[in-house]
């Protein structure tokens, strides 16, 4: 997973090899260069295997704008994700500060309650991110929740929409029954939920809407048919150096498209995709220290409390 780099030299980058895609294409290009030095070695044995109008079977420029499109889209994609991650996680502090500085605490089992839909926030965005990976709820989040809820979110198809949910029954029931907050109040709280509704369905809009299949195969298969043709074009100019060179350039152009791959989803495990369970565990530390437990008499065990109703 990607890690945020710090005081980085251009020698660190260059020497980088674990986030790099070296580790992903080098096979494909010693592959390359296997074929080269194939026929390389025909040539030597005076089959006519030297063919500079292969140059032509794939204009360079074509290739190279399938890629730069290719490259893009898949950054935007990555660059879109960033910023609806970054603004998914302030939207959970708005909603705990909301939590904290409109609800009342009017009683032991109301600060109790309080308490705990504060600390459900973090749980919603590991919820999310889960959701995103398709992943079931963990450990981490059981140790948040009484047992009771979680075997309720174990049930539900769409979990941090069911966490969604018991923020709005608990809203509900603070306007309409307690009375304890007045309308401006409660629309001020239902909106900080709207708002994380939207970045998440933005996030599984990302998700579920890939670069079309047909033209990455079909990128995939004009990049092979370009890199397998450099040796019959080089072989008669640069007999055993067609070797390294097809090597460079087969490293350069499937390094390219790889990139493009491997960012076009940002919530994964890739080593450069975000830092979702940095993001998670920044959230739930702000949570325990800025909400929680600055006041200690505020219960800090969550599994006492009821946070639905």
């Amino acid at each position: 997973m990607m890690k945020l780099i710090k005081n980085s030299t251009w020698l660190d980058l260059a020497i980088d090899l674990r986030n790099s895609v070296i580790l992903t294409i080098w096979r494909r290009v010693i592959a390359t260069m296997i074929f080269a030095l194939l026929i390389t070695i025909a040539y030597h044995q005076g089959i006519a295997v030297n063919q500079p109008i292969l140059s032509t079977l794939i204009p360079g420029i074509v290739l190279g704008l399938l890629l730069v499109f290719r490259t893009n889209t898949a950054y935007d994609r990555f660059w879109e994700g960033c910023k609806l991650w970054y603004d998914l996680i302030n939207a959970g502090r708005i909603l705990c500060r909301n939590i904290w500085t409109i609800v009342p605490e009017n009683s032991t089992e109301s600060r109790a309650k309080k308490n705990t839909h504060i600390r459900l926030v973090g749980i919603l965005i590991m919820a999310i991110k889960l959701r995103l990976r398709n992943e079931n709820i963990d450990d981490n989040i059981a140790e948040l929740m009484t047992p009771e809820d979680y075997l309720e979110l174990q049930k539900t198809d769409n979990i941090p929409l069911r966490i969604i949910n018991w923020f709005a029954e608990y809203f509900r029931h603070l306007y309409y029954e307690d009375q304890v907050i007045p309308y401006r109040f409660f629309i001020e709280l239902n909106r900080s939920l709207d708002q994380i509704i939207m970045l998440f369905s933005s996030c599984e809009r990302i998700l579920n809407t890939p670069l079309p299949r047909a033209y990455s195969i079909h990128l995939k298969h004009l990049l092979l048919l370009y890199c397998f043709a450099l040796p019959f074009q080089f072989v008669k100019e640069l007999d055993w150096f067609t070797i390294p060179v097809v090597g460079i350039i087969s490293f350069a152009l499937l390094g390219i498209e790889d990139i493009g791959v491997e960012i076009e989803n940002p919530f994964g495990y890739d080593r450069n995709d975000l830092p979702l369970d940095q993001f998670c565990q920044q959230l739930q530390a702000e949570i325990e220290t800025e909400w929680v437990n600055w006041d200690n008499s505020i219960p800090k065990n969550s599994k006492t409390m009821e946070p639905k109703s």
